[in-house]
This record gives C-alpha cells, sequence and structure tokens, in this order.
C-alpha cells in the first residue's frame, strides 16, 4: 500500500470515528497515526487533525497505544474499543498479565468494566490513592454555562484515572482506622458474593461467560450492576422485569458497591435501591434489612 493510500485510509477512518472493527484493526489505525506524525511537521498534523475533526487528545492516545507493545502480545484477547483500550494501555505490566489471566481482559470488556477491575485490584494490595480534595480557585467571575462545560471535561479525565468528580458535600474524609475496616468489610462481602453466586455461575454456558466477561468465578465481582443482575437472574428464562427479577447475589452486590464508592449520594442511592427492592420482594425483604444493618450503617 503506497503512502498516499494509507493517509486515504487513515482520513476516512478519522472522520468516520471508525478506527476498526477489531483490536487488529485499531492497532492498525494507530500505526497509521504514528506513521503520519512521524513524515509530517507539526503544522502540517495539526492541520490534518482540523481537516479529519480528531480531538488532538485522542490523537495523542492513538500514538500511546501505536507505542505500547504488550497490546501486540495479547492482542488475541484484546476488544475493538479505543477507549478499552487506552484503559489497558494505562495499567501496570503486572496488572495487564492478571488481567488476561483472569478473564478480565477479553474482546467485549468495556472500559468501565476495566477501570473498575483496576481500581479494586488496587485497593486489595494496599497500591491505590486514598482519596484527596482538590480545590479550585477561580480569579475571574465564571458564567453557569462555562462551568458546566468545565466540569464535563474535568469528568471525563476523573473517568480516564477511573476516578469520579465529587462535590464537597460528597465527599468523605477517611482516617487509616476506617481505610482498614471498610477493607475487612469489602472482603468479607466479596467472599459472600462469590459463595452465593457460585451456582449461577456454573448453570451459565461458555458463550453466556464469554458475553458477560466473566471466564472465572472472580470476574463476578467487577461486573455492572446491570449486568450482574443478568447473570445472577432466576433462572436462564427470566428477563430482569418479569417474575421475580432479583436474588440474593444482588443484594449482597449493592451492599459492595454502597463499601466502594464515597460519595454520600451514591451511597444514598444505594440503600434506597435496597429499601424499594424489599417491598417489591417481600421474599427478599429479612436478607435486606440484614444487609442494610450489617454492611450500610454509614
Amino acid at each position: 500500500m503506497d503512502k498516499d493510500t494509507r493517509f486515504q485510509r487513515l482520513e476516512s477512518s478519522l472522520k468516520a470515528a471508525r478506527y476498526g472493527s477489531s483490536a487488529k484493526e485499531v492497532l492498525e489505525t494507530c500505526s497509521l497515526v504514528a506513521q503520519y506524525a512521524q513524515e509530517h511537521t507539526p503544522d502540517q498534523v495539526k492541520a490534518f487533525q482540523e481537516k479529519v475533526e480528531i480531538n488532538p487528545q485522542v490523537w495523542l492516545r492513538l500514538l500511546a497505544l501505536h507505542r505500547d507493545e504488550r497490546l501486540q502480545k495479547h492482542q488475541e484477547h484484546l476488544p475493538a474499543s479505543y477507549t478499552t483500550l487506552y484503559a489497558i494501555h494505562r495499567m501496570s505490566d503486572e496488572e495487564v498479565e492478571a488481567a488476561v489471566q483472569q478473564g478480565v481482559i477479553h474482546p467485549k470488556a468495556s472500559s468501565h468494566a476495566i477501570l473498575s477491575w483496576s481500581k479494586q485490584n488496587r485497593q486489595r494490595s494496599g497500591n491505590g490513592v486514598p482519596p484527596w480534595r482538590c480545590l479550585m480557585v477561580f480569579d475571574r467571575e465564571i458564567e453557569k454555562k462555562e462551568f458546566s462545560i468545565m466540569r464535563l471535561r474535568l469528568n471525563e479525565i476523573a473517568r480516564e484515572y477511573g476516578a469520579s468528580l465529587m462535590s464537597e458535600w460528597d465527599y468523605i474524609q477517611n482516617d487509616s482506622v476506617s481505610d482498614e475496616s471498610k477493607q475487612q468489610e469489602i472482603s468479607k462481602l466479596e467472599k459472600k458474593i462469590l459463595e452465593v453466586s457460585r451456582p449461577f455461575y456454573d448453570r451459565m454456558s461458555d458463550e453466556e461467560k464469554q458475553q458477560a466477561g466473566v471466564i472465572q468465578l472472580e470476574n463476578l465481582l467487577h461486573l455492572d450492576i446491570t449486568t450482574f443482575g443478568w447473570v445472577t437472574r432466576p433462572d436462564s428464562k427470566t428477563k430482569i422485569g418479569k417474575g421475580r427479577p432479583y436474588t440474593p447475589p444482588y443484594v449482597y452486590k449493592l451492599a459492595l458497591q454502597f463499601q466502594m464508592t464515597d460519595s454520600r449520594s451514591q451511597r444514598f442511592n444505594f440503600k434506597r435501591r435496597l429499601r424499594d427492592l424489599a417491598e417489591k420482594q417481600p421474599d427478599l425483604k429479612e436478607l435486606i434489612e440484614d444487609v442494610l444493618a450489617t454492611y450500610m450503617t454509614a
């Protein structure tokens, strides 16, 4: 493929914001981005970015993916989403290897699942960054619309690192004692979830496990709450919202989500969801009351 043809293909892909239908194709697009950057001046690159309407930050991320040799090594396990690939790129070598072995990284993995697994893995190993406050001081008045745009951009940056942006009143200051206690509660809940979820995991077909991203039982801990509710539904034919939609593992999963967040508003919502569920499913009411009293008193 000659140079003109290669760059025409790159231009078409970037304009359509379609970087590839497989990890291999996405990495090929990243390679073309690197070639273009190498063979053109910074001004030419900037003009090309404006022509294809690509955010310079996205361009830099595609370059970073091209330089990450680990992605080539594990290409068969990778998803076709550049945002998910970038979440993998931000992982340490040890995390990448562990995530591949545990089946967390697979062709249908989402960036949310990868970031959630990384966050929980670091907390369990004691390598997580403790909560900290960031104070922003403006030297001029800022309009409401401008402030909203700023918050949106800050949220995007926070999500890139598996973090979240919260207001001052959502912040909870934890000391070392409460952190240790919290980790103990999380460990108990994770053990309980795996125990009560095993029958649901065992009944899944290999195709369902691949679809949900639960190659191993432990992968259930990193599922988002909606997918987890589907995996642990009463039987393979029941749909969420029909019949008896939820089972005990779902209750413990909400309690785990409660323990994993420091946001007051999110904690309030998890409690409310369980109380609403107790009203809708009286068979779970006793368990829910016990879980609320045992794991969700903060």
